[in-house]
């Protein structure tokens, strides 16, 4: 084969299409192993669901347990306000107890006071009182002839001539009367009537204040008995009181503590809801994959279940159920269903991304086996082999299968981009497509180039 500057020019040209192919080639491997890499973690990082299928699990394992301890909950709730209701009031009650305690002690310290009062006005008055009553006894006797004097003086005889000597004489019979009662009447005394009124009035007021102390000194003693009765009453109202109060206390204590058990085991369930809601949310809106022409490649829960899917449980009129908490009560079987779908979307995933890159390292790897093909056959088109024509021709019908296989595993726009959202693909696309002109350019040459063998043989014998 002879070579030409057009053969020479095209085989460096090949080789240098074949060294950039085998370098493009080997970055795409690469991009293809990190996409691989972090799919991987992605499918992984997916197998929290298994985390969300335990737990749903345990919530359906406690459903009974949580409906139970609901109206558990309610009736203790009940139980303990009424009990604190019952112990206000009794404490109420104590505290009443004690202020009519306090009342009674009041009430008989008042008493003993009055009593001692009253003693002291007796004792005080005791020397007056006998002396009034005394007095009184001694005037008694004379109060008939006082009266019969007043009746004279006030009546007709009192207008007698002489009616003066008549008090006289009267005067004279009722002193002497007086004397011998143990009733001295001054000498100077005219008015009889109105000095026996002033002794009577004196004795009297003698009496008064001794009775007054005798009438206080009962009182004393009512308020005394009184208090007395009211502190007794009081005192076992009090014991009374302060028992109750103490049992309702250890009730409250002990409803209390059965109570926080109780809501501390309903929050740990109602927790639990909440956190599987929010998880099957997440699972359910997990993105769906799309291709670069914005068709969907593996589609998502959603779109698998639809949007109108629903995990919420309702009761027989529709109306939707809640927890106690008010946050709405969940259809387990339901959030399994996401889960289920969370799982099919993730394996179909997977597939996809797995047959993807399998399509892209069988490309890969025919351009490099090519490239390396084609520098093998530029290198022995520039030492003058005449292989190197056949070794073109195939080089080019490999570089062809490579763009057909290409076109037909979407070499021109692949799904899957690498882990910070770049796309990788485009240099390989342009690699194959570079390597393929310079190919068939290359095989058209050597082809063209070629001599045939019988040519010299002819030629001598013309000679």
């Amino acid at each position: 084969m002879k070579k030409s500057a057009l053969t020479t020019i095209i085989s460096i040209l090949l080789i240098v299409a074949g060294v950039f192919g085998l370098v493009v080639a080997g970055f795409g491997v690469k991009d293809g192993l990190a996409i691989k890499q972090y799919k991987e973690d992605d499918a992984k990082a997916a197998d929290v669901v298994g985390e969300l299928e335990k737990a749903i699990g345990l919530l359906k394992e406690n459903e009974a347990a949580y409906l139970e301890g609901v109206g558990a909950y309610s009736k203790g709730l009940s139980d303990y306000s009424a009990g604190q209701k019952a112990y206000n009031s009794g404490k109420a009650e104590l505290n009443q107890g004690y202020m009519d305690y306090e009342a009674g002690k009041k009430a008989l310290a008042e008493g003993k006071a009055k009593l001692a009062e009253g003693q002291a006005k007796i004792d005080a008055n005791t020397q007056a009182y006998n002396e009034g009553k005394a007095m009184l006894a001694k005037i008694e006797p004379l109060m008939p002839y006082l009266n019969q004097y007043i009746q004279f003086r006030d009546g007709t005889i009192g207008k007698l001539p002489g009616f003066d000597n008549a008090q006289a004489w009267f005067v004279g019979i009722v002193r002497p009367l007086a004397a011998r009662a143990g009733l001295e009447i001054p000498a100077d005394v005219t008015d009889f009537p109105a000095y026996m009124n002033q002794m009577v009035a004196a004795g009297k007021a003698q009496l008064k204040e001794y009775e007054d102390g005798l009438a206080q000194l009962e009182a004393g003693k009512a308020e005394i008995a009184a208090g007395e009765a009211a502190l007794k009453a009081a005192e076992k109202q009090l014991a009374d009181g302060e028992a109750q109060l103490a049992a309702g206390a250890n009730e409250l204590a002990a409803g209390a503590a059965k109570l926080a058990a109780g809501k501390a085991d309903l929050e740990t369930f109602e927790g639990g809801m909440a956190l599987v809601d929010e998880y099957t949310m997440t699972c359910y809106k997990n993105s769906p994959i799309y291709r670069h022409n914005g068709a969907m490649a593996v589609p998502g829960p959603e779109q698998r279940l639809g949007s109108d899917f629903d995990w919420k449980k309702y009761d027989e009129n529709g109306e939707l159920m809640t927890l106690r908490t008010g946050d709405p009560y969940l259809d387990l079987d339901q959030c399994l269903v996401v889960c289920k779908s969370f799982r099919e979307s993730v394996a179909d995933h997977v597939a996809d991304v797995t047959n993807e890159l399998t399509m892209r390292f069988v490309l890969y790897l025919a351009l490099a086996i090519t490239s390396l093909l084609a520098i093998v056959s530029a290198s022995l088109a520039l030492a003058g082999k005449r292989i190197s024509s056949v070794l073109g021709i195939i080089t080019a019908a490999l570089a062809l299968v490579c763009n057909v296989f290409g076109i037909a595993t979407r070499y021109h726009g692949y799904t899957y981009p690498l882990k910070d959202g770049t796309y990788s693909g485009t240099l390989q696309l342009v690699g194959i497509i570079l390597f393929t002109v310079v190919a068939v350019a290359f095989a058209v040459i050597i082809t063209m180039s070629k001599k045939p063998a019988s040519e010299p043989a002819a030629v001598e014998a013309e000679a």
